[in-house]
């Protein structure tokens, strides 16, 4: 486990040195581009893949909400990223930051802005032969 966690942390660390990639499995919504940088099946890590991925989001666009089946790291850019996860408010990430969503957690991703496109990286380790990401319906409003 422990090799897992620096593996895990020195990709971290790459993606957040500018190293990008995109979601390619995923569907894309209107509104946002993907480009695959790099996928790579783990050795160490028997039956997985990592995945970078570079996303860019046209203005007010967004992913509509859905789940990854292992963890998720994203780091914005440029421009104004607003993250919701199911049972939290939305957050919002400037260039420079990112954040970790755990597998299986209800998210969407949005665009803050109506002008300016979003470009963020994005970093995935997902068992292989699984989606990047899955469609999943929009929580219910309190």
């Amino acid at each position: 486990m422990a090799a897992i966690k620096k593996f895990a942390l020195g990709v971290l660390l790459a993606v957040l040195l500018g190293v990008v990639a995109i979601q390619a499995q995923a569907p894309t919504p209107s509104g946002i581009k993907r480009n695959m940088l790099v996928k790579q099946d783990l050795t160490p890590m028997p039956a997985t893949t990592a995945y970078v991925v570079e996303v860019e989001f046209a203005p007010g666009a967004e992913s509509g909400w859905h789940t990854h089946p292992g963890p998720a790291f994203d780091t914005v850019r440029s421009g104004e990223e607003v993250v919701e996860i199911e049972g939290k408010p939305p957050q919002t990430l400037k260039s420079g930051t990112g954040i970790y969503v755990e597998p299986g957690v209800v998210h969407n991703v949005k665009n803050a802005s109506k002008t300016e496109p979003l470009k963020t990286t994005a970093f995935f380790v997902i068992e292989q032969g699984k989606p990047v990401g899955v469609p999943a319906s929009a929580p219910a409003k309190k």
